[in-house]
Parts: structure tokens; C-alpha cells; sequence
């Protein structure tokens, strides 16, 4: 395996090496560092203190802990974010969760090394790491500098409040660096946590039964995921265990059956079984779900109802779809010949199937009732 910036100056003393294994989510993680990497906390936090200790960093041995996680992040399959937060717990772990500003330094200077374009804030005593990103995020500060945007990772979940102005540390060691990805396009591979879950759903007024069994470490890497894109979520996959078990069954459910018959069914389970409940309601804010989260959850709403919605029609039928976004409603079309309420968008015909509702109904090819004459957004396609 290649590592990023390996020079032999920062790989330090094999026989000073410190090996450990560190928790992440239910993964046991092997990790090697050298203690003489660590730095002292700066004294204060000004330009001048972050160079002197960034310039620490630069002569101490940090390679080593670095090709470690990069070799976790390969072997786990982790994407930019969860490398990121495993990397995190790492260096917590190691300056035994003291001297923040050190830990912090420490991350970012490992981001750089790893190929990514990242830059320093700092307000009162405290530093934020900020790396650039091309994807959506809501809900995260952003800071514009260089033509650039970056996204304060050390501001997730509201952690920085006020308006006190932020102060951008002048050096900028990798101008060029690669984006930050936070998208899921693929789960990693993480010790599992199967739960199954009992699930009953009503088709043409015929109570069906199902036990699923789902991933509940996919929910726990949610639970504090940064706010990106709605179209993202429909996006990210079912997790092996969940598809082991919902789509046998599923599949079963509508053998023999035409196109219409197989949405209608698909409509039925996202619509009736689950609790229906607002996330302001239910969680106190905004929280978007990917479909895993409906299984870990005692509610959800249109937009997780569409999400999973999404992945079934994808991943049993795989028919084009639409994803609508109204004003306050989430709903998808998905493009078929049947008969019902329909657009065309780019040369394809989609008819509405909404996964929220009616509840008991198996009705579709109806534009959700109370949006009639509202308008609407395509925010994504799947074709």
C-alpha cells in the first residue's frame, strides 16, 4: 500500500512504538503510534502558537499512526467523514482526551498528510478544523476563503454557538488538496449489530407480517451524521444485513405479480408499516434518515419513507425514478407505463407513487391529496 507523504524524518523509533486497539462503533480498531509524536497544548491561541506547534508536528514522528489509519480506512472501507472521526478518537485516546487544541492541531496536520485541503480557524482559546468540500451541507458552518469553501468538521451539531468572528490561521499547507466526501456511497464494513424487528403492514386491507432484521451500528453511525444533501439519502445503500432479510421476503410477497401490483405492495409497507411522527416531534430537529434508520426508530416521515421507497424500487425493480420535493412533502415517481397522475421530465414519463400516504390505502398513481395545484422540484433522478 502507497501512504501519503512517507519520508523516513517522521516514522520515528520502531522500538518506541505503542500498539492499541480502539472501540469504533462495535470495531475493535489496531492502531500503532509513536509517543514522540505528541505536542504540548499552546499556551495561547494565536497565529504565531499554531505555526510553532503545526512546525513541532512537522519534525515529530506522526507517519506512523497516520499509515495506520489509512490502512483502517482501506481495510473498513471507511469514506472521508468516518475516517475523520475515527482519526479523531485516535488522537483523543492517545493525549488521553487533554489538551484539545494539541489534538486538534494534531488531526489537522494528519488531514494535510493524507492528501486533503484543510485550514485552521481559531477564536478565543479554542482551534476548529475546517477541511474544503464540494458536497451540500446544511446545518454546518462554512467558511468561503481562497475561492474555496470549507466546513468546519469541529462545529458539528451545533457545538459552536455565537457570532464571535472567526480568525482563519494564515498558513495554508495544501492549496491544492483533494475534497472531503461526506456521502455514503457504500456502508462500511464494521463488526455488525443484527436486530431483528417484527413489522406488520396492510395490502389491499389484508394484514401482512414480516420479521426484518437490520444493522443497528448503520443506525448508531447515523445518529450523529452532519446534515447533507436530502438526495443523498436515498442514495445510500441497504445495509448486508438488511437486505439478507427485507428483500427475500419481499420478493416473495409479489411473485407473480405485474409493475402496478409490485408498487402498490412497495407503497403499502412504506406507508402502514411504520409510525408516522414529524422529526421537529420526534427527535426536536430536523433529521433526515437513510433507510436503515426506519428499522431503528419508532418513527419517521416523508422524507425516510422515500428513502426506503427509493431503495426497494431500486434494488427489487429498478425502474427509473423522480425524487419531488415540495414545499413541506417528499414524495418519489417512479417512470412506468401504468395509468395515473404523471409528468415528464427529460423524456421520461413518471407516475406518482407517494411512500407516506395514504396510510392503509395501496392506492398509487395519485399526486399526494393536498398538494393537487402546488408546485414542485426534481432534486434527483435515478435512471
Amino acid at each position: 500500500m502507497a501512504f501519503a507523504n512517507t519520508n523516513l524524518t517522521n516514522l520515528g523509533n520502531p522500538d518506541n512504538y505503542q500498539r492499541f486497539s480502539i472501540p469504533f462503533y462495535t470495531q475493535a480498531v489496531d492502531l500503532t503510534y509513536d509517543p514522540g509524536m505528541l505536542v504540548e497544548e499552546p499556551v495561547t491561541v494565536t497565529n504565531a502558537s499554531i505555526r510553532a506547534t503545526y512546525n513541532q508536528l512537522e519534525r515529530r514522528p506522526t507517519q506512523v499512526l497516520l499509515n495506520h489509519l489509512l490502512a483502517a480506512k482501506a481495510h473498513y472501507r471507511l469514506n472521508d467523514f468516518l475516517f475523520y472521526k475515527l482519526a479523531g478518537s485516535t488522537i483523543a485516546a492517545i493525549y488521553r482526551g487533554e489538551s484539545l487544541n494539541a489534538q486538534r492541531i494534531t488531526l489537522y496536520k494528519l488531514l494535510v498528510d493524507s492528501g486533503f485541503d484543510a485550514r485552521l480557524t481559531f477564536r478565543g482559546n479554542e482551534v476548529f478544523i475546517n477541511v474544503y468540500t464540494t458536497q451540500e451541507l446544511f446545518e454546518v458552518p462554512i467558511i468561503e476563503t481562497a475561492g474555496r469553501p470549507y466546513a468546519n468538521l469541529s462545529c458539528l451539531g451545533g457545538k459552536c454557538e455565537g457570532r464571535q468572528r472567526l480568525y482563519i490561521f494564515n498558513d495554508h499547507p495544501n492549496p491544492r488538496g483533494k475534497s472531503f466526501g461526506f456521502q455514503l456511497e457504500a456502508w462500511p464494513v464494521l463488526a455488525e449489530q443484527p436486530i431483528a424487528k417484527d413489522l406488520e403492514f396492510t395490502f389491499h386491507g389484508v394484514a401482512q407480517q414480516l420479521q426484518v432484521t437490520f444493522d443497528q451500528t448503520m443506525v448508531d453511525i447515523m445518529s450523529d451524521y452532519p446534515f447533507i444533501h436530502e438526495y443523498c439519502y436515498l442514495e445510500t445503500p441497504l445495509s448486508p444485513t438488511l437486505t439478507q432479510s427485507l428483500l427475500p421476503q419481499l420478493q416473495h410477497f409479489m411473485e407473480g405479480m405485474g409493475t402496478q401490483q409490485q408498487l402498490e405492495l412497495l407503497a403499502s409497507f412504506t406507508r402502514s408499516a411504520f409510525a408516522y411522527k414529524e422529526d421537529n416531534e420526534y427527535f426536536g430537529r430536523s433529521k433526515p434518515m437513510v433507510p436503515e434508520e426506519l428499522f431503528g426508530y419508532s418513527y419517521s416521515d416523508c422524507e425516510d419513507r422515500s428513502a426506503l421507497f427509493f431503495a426497494l424500487v431500486r434494488d427489487l425493480l429498478d425502474l427509473p425514478m423522480a425524487v419531488i420535493a415540495y414545499e413541506d412533502h417528499l414524495t418519489v415517481a417512479v417512470g412506468t407505463d401504468m395509468e395515473g397522475d404523471s409528468f415528464h421530465y427529460k423524456g421520461q414519463r413518471y407516475v406518482f407513487c407517494d411512500p407516506t400516504g395514504p396510510r392503509n390505502s395501496s392506492r398509487i398513481g395519485q399526486v399526494p391529496p393536498g398538494y393537487e395545484d402546488k408546485s414542485f422540484t426534481i432534486i434527483g433522478t435515478y435512471n
